[in-house]
């Protein structure tokens, strides 16, 4: 049985903007690693990159439904063919996208204010600046 187009459009979708959030999330991570040293510059780094991450998703979300389904990572994942008219095929994979960024932003900011609420935690136990 053929798989639906809808779905097929969602699974290609997740893989694109989860593996953008990905490497995104390698990044942040990294750059915490690199400042281990000092665990409240770590947890406050993390925190506002992971802000700034939110923000992109956001801005790509209200994008993506003013760009053309053509020019998407999903419609080349989709070998730029599907049985479907021009408008209902940007309806489909520019919509999938829009809900994908703005879940992916409101996880981001879950992560971030989990950091925020760590780093107060740290500095309300008498974690310092620097290294002493």
């Amino acid at each position: 049985m053929a798989e639906p187009v809808e779905q097929r459009v969602r699974t290609l979708a997740i893989h694109s903007v989860g593996r953008g959030c990905f490497f995104a999330a390698l990044a942040i991570w990294c750059v915490m690693i690199g400042l281990i040293a000092e665990p409240l510059q770590a947890l406050k780094a993390g925190a506002i990159l992971t802000m700034l991450a939110a923000c992109v998703l956001l801005l790509k979300a209200g994008h993506v439904t003013r760009a053309s389904y053509k020019k998407t990572e999903v419609w080349i994942l989709l070998g730029r063919q599907i049985e479907l008219t021009p408008e209902v095929a940007q309806r489909i994979i520019t919509g999938t996208l829009r809900e994908l960024y703005l879940r992916c932003a409101l996880y981001a900011t879950l992560v971030a204010v989990v950091f925020w609420l760590l780093a107060l935690l740290l500095w309300l136990g008498g974690a310092r600046f620097g290294i002493n």
